[in-house]
């Protein structure tokens, strides 16, 4: 079985570099662009032509196999690395060689895109044609911390606290909806950042994003202050692929 050796993030021009560098090995090498969620049957498709390392790849392991975005993977005797890309592959495709025509298009795209940073106290909402910032808005509405004390105390201090979250998250929501709404029909995709478990209380919360399920990935930026600054530092996390160096 396949086990990784080491992981890491590129950044757009990172990984730009590493195509522009990338030799082919000695010996055969196949590259493969795999739809999400297809691995195993594409493999059964092709199994007859490489047979021995498709076995290998047949047994990836589950976090990469179903990664949203598909897999790009080079593979030879020595080495093997597979790139999990920051936006869906849309085909399907072998080649008989290293060959990296296809990421380096789908780096070359102009991608329309929403993000949603969150975290309770504050949210930043945008659009982004490629790296271009084309509206957004910043706010702020305070949210009670945590509340040590027990009691009729606690209980009336939790209820404030869930009322001024709905509050926030109502707000953020009719930010999403008019920040959104003269773009939304040409949204590519949806990226939602800061704290998980506010921004899944939101979701359920904000009819409007739940319009957008089907172009919102599950990838969630790490944003820790949801500030004007990290919204135009977006797509460089946006736009980070993961690289995974197989033996």
């Amino acid at each position: 079985m396949v086990e990784v050796a080491a992981r890491y993030y590129m950044t757009r021009s990172r990984l730009e570099r590493w195509l522009a560098e990338l030799e082919q090995p000695e010996g055969e090498s196949i590259a493969l662009y795999v739809k999400p969620g297809q691995l195993s049957p594409y493999l059964e498709s092709i199994e007859r032509e490489y047979g021995s390392w498709l076995h290998e790849m047949g047994e990836l392991p589950a976090n990469l196999a179903e990664s949203e975005t598909g897999l790009v993977l080079f593979w030879s005797d020595d080495p093997k690395y597979v790139l999990l890309p920051p936006f869906p592959i849309d085909l399907n495709q072998f080649f008989p060689a290293w060959d990296a025509s296809y990421l380096r298009t789908l780096l070359d795209k102009r991608y329309l895109l929403g993000v949603v940073l969150l975290r309770l106290g504050g949210y930043s909402v945008g659009v982004f044609e490629g790296d271009r910032l084309l509206t957004s808005k910043t706010g702020t509405r305070f949210v009670k911390g945590r509340h040590r004390a027990g009691g009729q105390s606690q209980r009336r201090f939790e209820r404030r606290r869930e009322e001024q979250s709905r509050e926030l998250f109502d707000k953020a929501c009719s930010v999403v909806t008019a920040k959104f709404a003269d773009y939304e029909k040409r949204l590519d995709y949806v990226f939602l950042g800061g704290d998980k478990l506010t921004l899944r209380s939101f979701f359920k919360r904000c009819e409007y994003l739940q319009g957008l399920a089907d172009k919102t990935l599950g990838r969630v930026l790490n944003v820790a202050k949801p500030r004007y600054e990290a919204l135009q530092n977006a797509p460089s996390l946006i736009w980070k692929t993961r690289v995974f160096v197989l033996r």
